[in-house]
Formats: structure tokens, C-alpha cells, sequence
């Protein structure tokens, strides 16, 4: 339970039976929606084209991000609406599902745009259904079904969609955080480390060992660390740039810190960190004339 709970589009069968039942789907209200497949089949196109003819019908940026964009996104949007009516059971049921997240959230289109046309399609299909009813009792029965149906089909496509930014912010921040950090060489006993990007554990430890071994490869006596391109700094990272700077001390150099943001400062105020500890000297010009003065000594 606790595992569907939590990541529902990675869960097996009995998962998928646990989902529908949250959203108080039947066997009878899936037999219902899989009965409306030949009428959305006849108007799906027409439910698309009402859409985006409206106002505001279409501000996304995915039909200009690539070729064909825009094709592509109404090629998939009815594909996924589609897909509602089947109403089945299976891995290619939240297969499809997460599909459609991974699509939506690599083309920028946003929750908010995916509901919008969602529901806009559910509402045109249940007047089509009212319609072409029997009776009104029939109607309402099968537009509970739909809805409902409907609700766990948005709600397992939004989990894939989250799932599928979440991985790609990680990785985003995986490739910055491995990326090199330059150790320049701007005169003779003075060293300069931009840094850019995420400044996590893992990276400030590497880091230090590339400040150290720089030292003294090039018989260093100062060294100015430059984080102007972090935008955050937490207590562990705070720490390891205490412990670089402390050992860069150890290792005979100067060190000075540069492009402290307001922000940052505040997060270091607020961990204890002080000023001493780390030797600032505001932008970057401030420090390379503070660290070339303590060359002078």
C-alpha cells in the first residue's frame, strides 16, 4: 500500500486495482467508458480544433520548440485522450500514462494547460453522451462513469509528469554539480576558482582537493574563490568552504572569498557562520586586489 501510495506510476497490477478504487472506479463505470470509445473516436478532432479556436486556447511554447511542434502536440493530446476510453487494466495502461507525463513535461506544456484541454474534452464528450442517451437516468450513470474514469487517468498522467521534472531537474543538477572548476593562474603566487552551478557535499569535497593540489603544483602563496555563479549555499557546503579555506591556510596560502549573494550571506548568518571564518572581500575585483596586497606583505 505504502508503496502505491508514494509512487503509483512504478506499481504492478495490484497497484493499478488499489487506484481505481480510490477514485470509486467499477468494473460497470470501466464497461461504461469503454462504450463511449466509436463516440469520441467520431469527435475528438472536432472537441481539438473547438479548443484551440477558443482564446487562450493554446499558450504553450510546445509547438514552437521543435519542427512540427505543434502537430506533435495535438497528435499526442488526441492520442491521450483517446486512451481514456480504454479504460483498461495493465502495464500498458500506466505505461501510456507515464508516456504522456515524460511528453508533456519535455515539450513545456504545463499542468495547468493539460488540465485545461482535459477537462474542456471531458465536458463536450458528457454533452455528446447526454445527447445521445436513452434516458436521463442512463446519462447521468455513464457521465459518473466517464468522470470519475477521467480523474484517474489526470491524476496518474500529473504523477508522471512530476516524476519525469523531478528526474530531469536531478540531472540538471547532477551535470552541474560535476562539472569542472577551473584553477587559474592569474600571476605569479595567485590563484583564482570560479566557481558556477550547484555546490553540493560531494562537489565542495572535490573541489578543495583541486585548490589544494593547485597550491602546490604552482607554489601558490593566495588563493581567491569566487562563488558569484552559486546560488545557494546550505550548512554542509558552508562548512566544506570553512574547511577549504582552513586548508588552504594549512597549506602556507591566503585564501579569499568572493561573491557572496544577499541571499547566501543571510543563509550563513543564520548557521553561525562568520566572517573571519571565511575571509570575504565582496566582488570579485575587491578580492583579487585584497588577495594581491597580502602578496605584498
Amino acid at each position: 500500500m505504502n508503496e502505491v501510495i508514494t509512487s503509483t506510476i512504478q506499481t504492478p497490477a495490484k497497484g493499478l486495482q488499489e487506484l481505481w478504487g480510490w477514485f470509486d472506479v467499477s468494473q460497470d463505470d470501466r464497461a461504461r467508458v469503454s462504450g463511449l470509445m466509436p463516440l469520441a473516436e467520431q469527435n475528438i478532432e472536432a472537441v481539438l480544433q473547438e479548443f484551440y479556436s477558443r482564446e487562450g486556447g493554446y499558450d504553450h511554447p510546445g509547438g514552437e520548440a521543435r519542427p512540427h511542434g505543434m502537430q506533435e502536440v495535438r497528435d499526442e493530446q488526441r492520442r491521450h485522450l483517446l486512451e481514456l476510453f480504454e479504460a483498461g487494466l495493465d502495464q500498458k495502461y500506466y505505461k501510456d500514462r507515464k508516456r504522456a507525463g515524460l511528453f508533456n513535461e519535455s515539450y513545456g506544456i504545463s499542468p495547468s494547460f493539460y488540465l485545461g484541454l482535459y477537462t474542456f474534452a471531458i465536458n463536450r464528450i458528457c454533452d455528446l453522451v447526454r445527447e445521445s442517451a436513452e434516458n436521463e437516468a442512463e446519462a447521468l450513470e455513464t457521465e459518473k462513469a466517464l468522470r470519475k474514469t477521467a480523474a484517474c487517468h489526470q491524476a496518474m498522467t500529473i504523477e508522471a509528469f512530476s516524476a519525469a521534472r523531478s528526474d530531469a531537474i536531478e540531472q540538471r543538477e547532477r551535470q552541474l554539480s560535476e562539472l569542472p572548476t577551473p584553477v587559474l593562474r592569474l600571476q605569479a603566487g595567485l590563484l583564482l576558482v570560479p566557481v558556477v552551478g550547484v555546490l553540493d557535499s560531494h562537489r565542495s569535497r572535490f573541489l578543495t582537493m583541486q585548490i589544494l593540489d593547485a597550491i602546490r603544483d604552482q607554489n601558490a602563496r593566495a588563493v581567491v574563490l569566487d562563488i558569484t555563479g552559486v546560488a545557494a549555499v546550505d550548512s554542509m557546503v558552508a562548512n566544506h568552504l570553512i574547511q577549504t579555506m582552513t586548508a588552504t591556510r594549512l597549506m602556507g596560502a591566503h585564501s579569499v572569498l568572493t561573491g557572496i549573494s544577499a541571499e547566501v550571506a543571510q543563509s550563513l548568518v543564520k548557521i553561525g557562520v562568520t566572517g573571519e571564518a571565511l575571509n570575504p572581500a565582496g566582488d570579485l575585483e575587491r578580492g583579487v586586489e585584497t588577495a594581491r596586497k597580502l602578496l605584498e606583505r
